[in-house]
């Protein structure tokens, strides 16, 4: 993580996943997105939660991120929310498989038709392969290119050296856009569960040590749940510290408020999730840790740490701790530049001189 990405503010962008409808049901899913789902955020719900979005704070909050699902598969909603949402100001992104970029002359007309999205992520990979062909990919690239949209270009894969995804690499590098390429890693909960025996992770005893930017982006869901980011933690119960509210419920104020005293999800921003793993085993929990990672993906620490009922309450239980709240403020202050929480919580000035770097390591850089 490069110092431009550590500073960037906490909450300045929300993503709202506008719906689980999809053109196709890829087998490695990880929120069983396809043809046959049905929800979506209503309207009305989704330009209220953009309201109270462009107000909290005072304009805190500057991007949107759009994603499903395929939010292209309700292009008449997905066209209003850009426009209010432009309308009060936010930078638009958007999540897509390209499936309505059939020909140059379409991807062209359907993007010129949405101004305000400013920014457009492509996914494409193996499995997205098998119904969308990857012209679809370059058509949209060229209309991007000629439209002035940045872009990038998502591809999942369980083994960054598989043949065939080395091959869609080598695809994307042909096109003069390897530096937008952004890899993920395919994950086995949703969906993907059904393809474990095919996977080849790298696993690793280690927990891997690398900070996380994705936990700086909260995502609404249209049930109104709200996360930390969106992973394989969507598939868990909400039980666990990443699950920061529900907006039909309370608030959005009130949600994200929350998120700027979570000391969990600020400590994974700093260090990464492999933190929680030490400080685990500090509290004599070592047992019960997870004997293997996969050591290409700290949400696999999430995952696991989530899902393991004792660990969960241990991690639970230290949300609550003056001294693990406190660790958190100095890290972000230290290594974030961000005030927010300490003073939420009303740490004074000499308190703050009062930290040494033995209670505040240094952040990983990756």
């Amino acid at each position: 993580m490069d110092q431009e990405t550590l500073e960037l503010p906490f909450l300045s962008n929300l993503g709202l996943m506008l719906t689980f409808k999809c053109t196709t049901a890829c087998p490695h899913c990880v929120v069983e997105a396809g043809p046959h789902r049905k929800e979506e955020i209503p309207l009305e719900r989704a330009l209220d939660w953009i309201d109270q979005a462009r107000q909290y704070r005072n304009g805190h909050i500057l991007g949107l991120a759009l994603t499903g699902g395929e939010p292209f598969c309700i292009l008449n909603k997905l066209t209003h929310v850009v426009e209010y949402a432009s309308e009060r100001g936010f930078f638009i992104s958007v999540v897509t498989n390209a499936f309505w970029a059939r020909t140059k002359e379409q991807a062209f007309s359907i993007l010129s038709r949405l101004p305000d999205i400013k920014m457009v992520s492509i996914s494409t990979d193996v499995y997205h392969l098998k119904t969308i062909p990857f012209q679809n990919v370059v058509n949209l690239v060229q209309a991007c290119r000629a439209l002035g949209r940045t872009f990038n270009l998502a591809v999942c894969t369980d083994d960054l050296e598989n043949p065939e995804y080395l091959k869609i690499v080598e695809s994307i590098r042909s096109l003069g856009e390897g530096d937008r390429l952004r890899p993920a890693i395919t994950f086995p909960v949703g969906r993907a569960q059904n393809l474990v025996a095919n996977f080849h992770y790298p696993l690793s005893p280690e927990a891997p040590v690398a900070a996380c930017t994705m936990a700086s982006s909260p995502i609404a869901f249209p049930d109104g749940k709200v996360l930390a980011c969106i992973g394989p933690i969507v598939s868990l119960p909400e039980n666990h510290p990443l699950y920061l509210g529900n907006a039909q419920k309370e608030p959005l104020a009130s949600i994200l408020e929350r998120a700027e005293v979570n000391p969990i999800l600020h400590l994974i921003r700093v260090w990464g999730p492999y933190k929680l793993v030490s400080l685990l085993k500090e509290r004599g929990l070592g047992d019960d840790l997870p004997r293997e990672y996969i050591s290409t993906c700290t949400c696999d620490i999430c995952y696991k740490l989530f899902s393991h009922p004792s660990l969960l309450a241990a991690l639970n239980g230290m949300m609550q701790e003056e001294e693990f709240q406190e660790l958190a403020a100095y890290a972000r202050i230290f290594y974030l530049k961000e005030t927010g929480m300490a003073e939420r919580l009303h740490l004074d000035d000499e308190s703050k001189k009062q930290t040494t770097p033995r209670q505040v390591e240094a952040p990983v850089q990756s």
